[in-house]
């Protein structure tokens, strides 16, 4: 509608705020403004100051009768509708979460249900019987809030009532547009108006709204200026626009341009399976006894450290569970364990001696404490707690992680998957079309740090040390695999990808570290992980010098974080239901090392063959010599 002259306009709420200022405004314009008001002197003045195209009619939008009596009288008086704004609005009333009655309903009724009854209203009186309208476009424009879209702790009746009309404006401008009416909805934020102080008046000073709105408000001429544009502009339709109160623009877009889909968390609990059980007591049957993987000495030569002992089992306490280690999961961090770099210090880890070592496992229940409802025994539960390199293993129910079954491959989603899920997510922030590289990228974490990075949306270079390595992580998505052995990354970092990457996984440490640090990109983040190249040296895991590094990370203003998955317990119940739905929807692989280690004596080999470099994927170790039986099997 790019005239309005000789137009005709509805507005609701006109006596006053912004109402007033779009009537003003219409009527500057050449419309034939209806003033519609509750209060008859509020909408007398706004017409004295509109002109002699304005008419005040008294409207209380509370009452249908009221509003329907109010359009029909436009229509008599100017033989149809062009134009119409729901205004009308009141604040929040009453307190929800205290309310002992319905206080706080008028909100609701006032500022959702009648607007839409004004969408029902002046839809049929612009396009009667419900046919197409014929002639000028017919606008409908309503009058909601940015906090349809922003929370608003201290009124959420009416963020939910805005909210609601939002939504109700885009699921109708499809079907009005057929009936050749646009409609769009006014958001904006606070308001200089009798609505806003009235509001501020009611919460006293001290009231998280007065603080929100103490500083400089919209005024009303901006909301209106902004109501022109979504009336006379024909390409609008079912926008939803946010005036914000620096007066800046905001297109709110549809939803479906907003949400990301996430996995559904899959059923993750494992059945309870009876010859599960009886497999998982067996092994008590010549006396409760387990054989464990102890550190007696500190070194990062874990066969030096560590001795297969047998020690004694006790029944479960209340709140405990006895579990029969079925797979533990071997990690570049193991001899980081032997050696004591995660206790508080050389002497407190020397004080604890002997402890036992491996620190994630997928196990079968076998006995439960009093007390404890879940896990059961017969069912499958991952841990990571200290002392998996063990044939059984006594831990607190509430440390029990559900699997859907007794699978190597959910031991590779424990402390590798969770790694690199919580990692990316809390550290990475990755976002759409971002470029990530991922060192030691054939590795137990790096396969998913790889995959979840595409998953993401991102360009993903990926650092192997031999092109079969290169090939596995290319058919896990990666866009460039570089073969540290045959290529310089510096070489190729530099002239591949100039301006740098916006996020590095890092977990090689040493040089590698320099390397990585130099290529961020402005903004860039670097997430360390590990520092796989310097946990074997003579004198153990000792700290390497980065001089320059502040001055490096000012420069480009990128940041360095370290990761430490035990500082993200509390994440890991939820990231790993997620990996698990990513597995079963076949949206992630598992790569498992092979050939399989079996048996609790082939912890130290299989420890070595991950030091080795040669490993691809996950190792782990088939605890039990004894394979557990099929669901359903009798034993």
């Amino acid at each position: 509608m790019a005239s309005l002259r000789g137009a005709s306009a509805f507005v609701t709420g006109g006596g006053s705020g912004i109402g007033r200022a779009i009537c003003v405004d219409l009527a500057k314009h050449g419309c034939h403004v209806t003033v519609a008001d509750v209060s008859d002197a509020g909408a007398r003045a706004t017409a004295d100051l509109a002109g002699p195209n304005a008419t005040p009619v008294h409207c209380d939008v509370a009452s249908s009768a009221s509003q329907e009596a109010a359009f029909a009288d436009h229509i008599r008086r100017n033989g149809g509708l062009d134009i119409a704004v729901l205004n009308a609005g009141i604040s929040e009333r009453g307190d929800l979460l205290s309310a002992q009655d319905d206080s706080w309903r008028p909100t609701l009724d006032i500022d959702l249900g009648a607007v839409l009854d004004g969408i029902r209203l002046a839809s049929q009186a612009m396009a009667p019987a419900g046919g197409r309208r014929e002639g000028r476009q017919g606008v409908l424009i309503t009058v909601a809030s940015a906090g349809g879209f922003f929370s608003m702790p201290f009124s959420p009746v009416y963020a939910a009532a805005k909210a609601g009309v939002v939504h109700a404006t885009r699921s109708v401008a499809k079907p009005l547009l057929e009936r050749n009416i646009r409609i769009c909805a006014l958001c904006p934020e606070f308001v200089d108006t009798p609505l806003v102080a009235e509001a501020r008046a009611q919460s006293g000073p001290q009231s998280p709204f007065y603080r929100a709105t103490a500083g400089a408000l919209l005024t009303a001429d901006k909301v209106a200026e902004a109501a022109h544009v979504l009336i006379t502009d024909p390409n609008r339709v079912g926008q939803c626009l946010v005036v914000r109160m620096t007066g800046e623009w905001m297109e709110a877009v549809p939803p479906s341009q907003t949400l990301q889909y996430i996995p559904r968390p899959a059923t993750s609990t494992s059945p309870i399976v009876p010859a599960w059980r009886e497999w998982a007591t067996q092994g008590l049957a010549g006396g409760r006894t387990t054989r464990t993987v102890m550190i007696r000495r500190l070194s990062n030569d874990f066969r030096a450290a560590t001795r297969l002992e047998t020690r004694p089992v006790p029944a479960p306490g209340p709140g405990q569970v006895l579990l029969r280690t079925v797979y533990a999961g071997i990690n570049a961090s193991d001899i980081n364990y032997t050696s004591g770099k995660y206790h508080a210090s050389t002497a407190a880890a020397e004080a604890q001696l002997p402890f036992p070592s491996g620190f994630e496992a997928v196990s079968v229940v076998a006995e439960v404490g009093p007390g404890v409802k879940h896990p059961r025994p017969g069912q499958a539960v991952a841990t990571m707690v200290s002392g998996s390199f063990s044939d059984y293993t006594l831990v607190p129910a509430r440390a029990c992680l559900d699997v859907p079954g007794p699978s190597p491959e959910y031991v590779a989603l424990l402390t590798s998957g969770l790694t690199a899920s919580i990692g990316l997510q809390e550290c990475g922030r990755l976002r759409k079309g971002e470029t990530v590289l991922i060192t030691a990228a054939a590795g137990g974490a790096g396969q998913f740090a790889v995959q979840l990075a595409k998953l993401a949306g991102c360009h993903v270079i990926a650092t192997v040390g031999s092109e079969d390595k290169a090939r596995l992580i290319r058919s896990l998505g990666a866009d460039r695999a570089v073969n540290y052995r045959t290529e310089d990354l510096k070489a190729v970092l530099r002239t591949e990808y100039p301006r740098g990457v916006d996020v590095v996984w890092e977990s090689v440490g040493g040089e590698w570290f320099g390397t990585c640090l130099n290529a961020l990109a402005q903004k860039g983040r670097l997430i360390v992980i590990g520092a796989m190249s310097q946990y074997k040296g003579p004198d153990g895991w000792k700290p390497m010098p980065h001089l320059g590094l502040p001055e490096k990370v000012l420069n480009k203003s990128t940041t360095v974080t370290g990761f430490l998955l035990l500082h993200y317990t509390h994440e890991f119940r939820r990231h790993l239901a997620l990996l698990i739905s990513l597995y079963s929807a076949g949206k992630l692989k598992i790569i498992l090392d092979s050939p399989e280690h079996v048996g609790i004596e082939a912890v130290p080999a299989a420890v070595d063959r991950l030091q080795s470099g040669q490993s691809s994927g996950k190792v782990y170790v088939r605890i039990s010599e004894d394979p557990l039986p099929p669901v359903g099997a009798k034993l």
